[in-house]
């Protein structure tokens, strides 16, 4: 597809492009809900997305993809086909990148299926995000933490600025917290919006295994079907989201149950694959796996441009540990993955790529495999497995 001569990983923070596109083809005439932030994003969307079906012709686009690109946009259920990306080519004349192309392509797509609402996920930042040239009737951030430093800023608070820089007339709905949250607060204030504080104006607590009590309006007593304690912040958020679009207390918890979401916290078999890919996302699912045992293999690839050192450094304890990579040039070497672990006690077995990592991890394993580090990692890993009939 000519989608694919368009180089993914070029990154250019500016919206000239999107503007001239949006000043030329019109604004949409959907309702949008915008959704930002460091960790959680995907799932936050994918549970809006979720509720809104049960009442709405809806769409979504997020990323990256797992598998196909086409996993990036979805009305009603169903992806986005070749053929439609394909007649998109017209867009080449803006001189795209891979990002904004796809962005676009969405936007235009959803025109096209007559979608009443859709939820757009932030590809990089905020401010200067391809995603960040529409008018949307909620912003949701859902929290801050330090990633992408190279092109947002090196402390919480300049990342915060970066997040915070989505918001516009519309109401707010955050989980951030301390320094992140006083700035998210203060933009807030300056665009003279309302904003909804998980913690302050929506409250959630773990109940069992999935299932999480939420207050907001109301009281939900809902099951996750993904996995993971800090799905209950993830939820939160969404509830609190569909509450402020009116949507109904049957039509909210419907959502929640029939929400899909791949390669976070999913169990496939013995293997768990998570694309958490930053220090503050390695916590989240180290303090959740506990319920699945106390043996562990760690099959562990990411991309150079992350923070890899303090990733490698909150992986729990006594584990097993594999190093591996994808074929992508951002991919950091299995070897210096393995020269970072041993600083930390960790002593890494190296691997050239997911396949071997995964046979490997099937000799010696007494536990639990966590494929884990990148959601690239994460979707060859889906290949492998697909192929060995466990998907």
């Amino acid at each position: 597809m000519w989608i694919d001569e368009l180089k993914e990983n070029v990154i250019d923070l500016s919206l000239k492009r999107m503007r001239k596109f949006i000043a030329e083809q019109g604004k949409p005439p959907y309702k949008l809900i915008h959704v930002g932030g460091t960790n959680g994003k995907g799932s936050v969307s994918h549970f809006i997305y979720s509720i809104l079906r049960q009442r709405y012709k809806a769409g979504i686009y997020t990323s990256p993809h797992l598998e196909r690109v086409n996993e990036r946009i979805i009305v009603d259920g169903e992806m986005i086909g070749d053929k439609d990306i394909e007649k998109y080519i017209w867009l080449k004349k803006y001189n795209f990148t891979y990002f904004e192309a796809l962005t676009a392509i969405a936007l235009m797509h959803f025109l096209e299926k007559e979608v009443e609402y859709a939820v757009m996920e932030v590809g990089l930042g905020g401010r200067f995000d391809a995603t960040n040239v529409v008018d949307v009737i909620l912003t949701v951030i859902t929290n801050v933490s330090l990633e992408h430093e190279n092109f947002l800023g090196g402390s919480i608070e300049e990342i915060a600025r970066e997040k915070a820089g989505i918001i516009k007339s519309a109401p707010v709905i955050t989980a951030a917290r301390g320094k992140a949250l006083e700035i998210i607060e203060a933009e807030a204030r300056k665009k003279g919006v309302d904003i909804y504080v998980v913690g302050r104006d929506v409250r959630w607590e773990k109940l069992g295994k999935n299932e999480f009590l939420i207050e907001s309006g109301e009281r939900y007593k809902v099951k996750s079907p993904l996995y993971g304690s800090f799905q209950g912040e993830n939820i939160a958020l969404a509830i609190k989201t569909c509450e402020l679009l009116d949507m109904e207390r049957d039509d909210i918890i419907e959502g929640i149950k029939n929400t899909r979401l791949h390669g976070r916290m999913e169990i496939i078999g013995n293997y768990i694959l998570d694309g958490c890919h930053n220090p503050a996302a390695v916590d989240a699912f180290s303090s959740s796996i506990g319920e699945f045992g106390e043996e562990f293999t760690f099959i562990f690839g990411a991309m150079k441009d992350k923070n890899v050192e303090e990733m490698v450094k909150r992986l729990p304890d006594g584990s097993i540990y594999i190093a591996t990579k994808v074929d992508n040039e951002r991919a950091m070497s299995p070897r210096q993955i393995a020269e970072i672990g041993r600083h930390y006690g960790k002593n890494f077995m190296v691997t050239e790529n997911v396949k071997e990592a995964i046979e490997v991890a099937e000799k010696i394993s007494q536990g639990m495999i966590c494929i884990i580090g990148s959601l690239y990692v994460v979707g060859e890993a889906r290949k492998i497995l697909r192929e060995k009939g466990l998907l």
